[in-house]
């Protein structure tokens, strides 16, 4: 046998070879400045001399993993949009596995650094599902219209269409087919499943949209998810505020027309343990209507929201998070226009408080449990001017409005998720469990006065009363769990299936909703992505609709040529529970992104979603024209089918640090097989049909992008002029959305929806200057809204046979938006 030296001799010769050759492993996680996990962190550690290094993505958790080629020194970059951009230089890693901790910063207005780097768009080569992200810097530099408010930013994106109500509209769908949430708690409206909370849009974070491909954790939305995310404080007290300088107009004599004044705070309660964050914003409108007489053409109101939000790191891997929203509205003459004076408007009251608690418990191995409870109540007060008898005449409406309602809801939510360690069989494998209970109801109490329909000569065409109970409510119960696989069988290839079971005490049925996606990234770069998916998506029942049968009945005389009578018939409304289903969407995606030259990153994608068992309300017996005037029964059920078929590709580039450009197109159709919507307030008179959806717009560019002014053409003594000063572009065209025809009675004429607004275009351009004043840094912002001026119209005449008919009428002109900021310290 060797002897002891002899081994220990050739163990002094082997062993620095053996190091060479030596694979170390790398575990690490990513984290916030509270010490939260960051999720698709883009993470790229190459040698010093090589061009191209390895790169992995941090999952839920913030965890990561890489096996490097052999021992050496490092470079590590790390990156995430929303983020500064993490680098170092030189890191020694030697053959003993080892274990970093990455900090990313969020992106700040003001940056006590010079030096930082805001990350750019990254492609995350583990991430299936198809993400488009709006973060704080472009919620603040752009100037998309109606900026006081986060929900219009949502315009920045692709497959994002706005409609005449404000209300926005993924991938073909309804406003309320998609999942929205605050904070990882659902946010939408109970009763009507709209997005209508408002918060300082100062106070978000990030906008990410998950438009297909939507992972088994999010469900109740079809359409896709929309995240709200909103900031926390960190070890730095930082104050912000904005617009506290009121605009004031001579528009009907001068006045204070808009004034939007916000407030953020936020820094260590005490440093390293404990932060917290508050952002207020008030927004007040006096808005002239021209056309009317003086003293009868203003609309007036006032928005205020508080968001605050509190973080405690209770142990190094233990974070507690709680946050609370009151948002209150108070409008005067809402709806006032040329064709609804004063007289017609309402006033409306409403009010939103949410609550919630958060903790997340990481485990060593990079299991994390997260679990969470929220409380949402509020209300809804929407008044007419008075009791008067409501005309819908061709020329315009008069009287008082017909419709009041004193509405109540609540929900509470409890969620739970598991994300366990990774597992290693046939590659690695992330598996998440989840469950999501929720309890939602409403009460509310409608109160309806009579209104008649008038003909061009002055004639009733139609009157109509209402009787029966006007108190409605309504509750349910929704559980869902889901489980998850995300696999990785090789390095950039990874697949995710998983399954989604859900139940309400609407339906009472369970329903299973499986989901699979792949994406593929060749090479080690990750440059390069290619993406598809196909899932079962179900959709929330809205408490508004299946609450029908409780409603009132609608009595409507006829007025016919030849003094003809016809009535008083009854309209009604039913929904039965045991006769209904859950509706879902079919939804099949593929999607390409690469990384090209220049710093410029690609995508192109199509979606295809089909709508199963929408909820519908048909005629009991079909119906003809002289059907209606017999009176109709209207049944909800689920005979209705959607279709979207969606294209996009679009151009995005970071430079400078934290400059960006984008370009998008979407060519898409959204297809309905029931195009006419019933009503009892306001009912269109046809037998059902196919037809496009009211937001269908088939083509739909869309150009955003800020950059600073140049300096070095201009003579020396003339560069103050452009010195700390941006300018910022927003551009969108689209198609016209349809319309329905009706004639002087309320029925449709042709094929519904077969007319169409004239296409859409806007361009606002602003100037913003930074300064120092008074030793703090500040920001001021000059631009225009709608700077061709073009019509852009909101509202139609589509009463056939009136002299007016097919008149547009004016949706926003063209304004002057300015901004003051106060960013902070020097």
């Amino acid at each position: 046998m060797a002897s002891r030296s002899t081994i220990n001799a050739i163990l002094a010769l082997v062993w620095p070879c053996a190091a060479l050759w030596a694979q170390p492993a790398i575990t690490g996680r990513v984290v916030d400045e509270t010490g939260a996990g960051v999720s698709g962190a883009r993470i790229e550690v190459r040698a010093v001399e090589a061009a191209t290094g390895l790169v992995a993505s941090s999952d839920l958790a913030g965890n990561f993993k890489l096996t490097l080629p052999g021992a050496g020194t490092y470079q590590i970059l790390a990156e995430r949009q929303g983020f500064y951009v993490f680098r170092t230089s030189e890191h020694l890693f030697d053959a003993a596995p080892s274990q970093i901790t990455i900090v990313l910063n969020h992106r700040q207005e003001f940056s006590e650094r010079v030096d930082v780097t805001a990350s750019p768009p990254a492609i995350d080569p583990q991430q299936p599902a198809e993400r488009k992200v709006v973060d704080s810097a472009e919620i603040d530099a752009l100037p998309y219209s109606g900026s006081q408010d986060f929900r219009n930013a949502l315009s920045l994106i692709d497959g994002a269409v706005r409609d005449s109500s404000g209300d926005y509209h993924f991938n073909g769908a309804g406003a309320g087919q998609t999942a929205y949430s605050l904070d990882g708690f659902n946010i939408a409206n109970p009763v009507t499943g709209w997005l209508d909370a408002r918060i300082n849009v100062e106070s978000v974070q990030f906008l990410n949209v998950e438009t297909s491909r939507v992972s088994a954790e999010n469900g109740r939305g079809s359409a896709g998810a929309l995240e709200l995310e909103t900031k926390v404080g960190d070890d730095h007290l930082r104050f912000g505020g904005t617009n506290f300088v009121p605009g004031l107009s001579s528009a009907g004599g001068f006045h204070l027309n808009h004034w939007t004044p916000r407030v953020e705070v936020s820094g260590p309660i005490r440093k390293g343990r404990a932060w917290f964050y508050n952002g207020a914003d008030l927004y007040y409108s006096n808005d002239t209507v021209s056309g009317l007489p003086h003293g009868q053409n203003r609309t007036s109101g006032t928005t205020f929201s508080d968001l605050a939000r509190f973080r405690v790191l209770l142990a190094p891997s233990n974070v507690a998070t709680g946050s609370g929203l009151w948002d209150m509205s108070d409008r005067s003459r809402t709806g006032l226009s040329v064709l609804n004076p004063a007289e017609t408007t309402t006033n409306t009251r409403q009010m939103l408080l949410v609550s919630s608690l958060r903790d997340q418990q990481y485990f060593h191995g990079g299991a994390l449990l997260d679990a969470g409870f929220a409380d949402t109540r509020g209300f809804l007060h929407s008044l007419p001017q008075g009791a008067s008898l409501y005309q819908i005449t061709p020329d315009g409406d008069r009287g008082n409005y017909f419709v009041g309602r004193d509405r109540h809801y609540y929900r509470q939510q409890f969620i739970a998720n598991l994300f366990l360690p990774e597992l290693h069989l046939a590659g690695t494998h992330l598996v998440k469990f989840g469950v999501d209970f929720e309890r939602e109801a409403f009460h509310q109490q409608t109160v309806r006065h009579d209104y008649e329909l008038l003909d061009t000569g002055g004639g009733v065409e139609r009157y109509v009363t209402f009787a029966g109970n006007p108190f409605e409510q309504r509750k349910n119960f929704e559980s869902a769990e889901y489980v998850q696989d995300h696999w990785t069988p090789r390095e950039g290839l990874t697949l995710e299936a998983g399954v989604r079971a859900e139940w309400n005490e609407i339906v009472r049925e369970m329903e299973i909703a499986p989901r699979l996606s792949v994406a593929w990234s060749p090479g080690h770069a990750g440059e390069t992505k290619l993406s598809a998916g196909w899932g079962i998506y179900y959709d929330a029942i809205s408490l508004e609709t299946v609450s029908a049968q409780q409603d009132q009945t609608s009595l409507a005389t006829f007025f016919l040529p030849g003094g003809v009578v016809m009535g008083p018939v009854a309209t009604t409304f039913q929904a039965i529970d045991r006769l209904l289903k859950a509706p879902y969407d079919r939804m099949a995606s593929l999607n390409a992104e690469r990384k090209l030259p220049g710093g410029i990153y690609a995508r192109a994608g199509y979606t295809h979603r089909s709508g199963v068992r929408g909820l519908v309300f048909e005629p009991l017996t079909p119906v003809s024209h002289q059907g209606f005037y017999q009176g109709t029964a209207y049944l909800l059920g689920n005979t209705q089918s959607d279709r979207y078929d969606g294209f996009d590709i679009g151009l995005k580039r970071t430079f400078a640090k934290q400059f960006e450009w984008s370009i998008g197109y979407t060519r898409s159709r959204a297809h309905t097989s029931a195009a006419v919507q019933y009503d009892l307030e306001n009912p269109v008179f046809a037998a059902q049909a196919p037809g496009p959806l009211a937001w269908d717009s088939p083509n739909r560019v869309r150009l955003w992008g800020w950059a600073p002014l140049p300096h070095r053409f201009l003579p020396e003594r003339l560069r103050f002029l452009t010195r700390n000063t941006t300018t910022a572009l927003v551009v969108e065209y689209r198609t016209g959305f349809p319309f329905n025809v009706v004639d002087q009675g309320g029925f449709l004429v042709g094929e519904p929806l077969a007319q169409r607004y004239p296409y859409y275009f806007t361009a606002n351009l602003a100037l913003e200057r930074t300064f120092s004043a008074i030793h703090y840094r500040w920001a001021w912002r000059c631009g225009f809204d709608n700077l061709t001026a073009r019509l852009n119209p909101t509202s139609v005449e589509n009463v056939e046979g009136t002299p007016k008919f097919l008149t547009f009428y004016r949706g926003p002109g063209r304004a002057v938006d300015v901004r003051l900021r106060f960013l902070g310290r020097k």
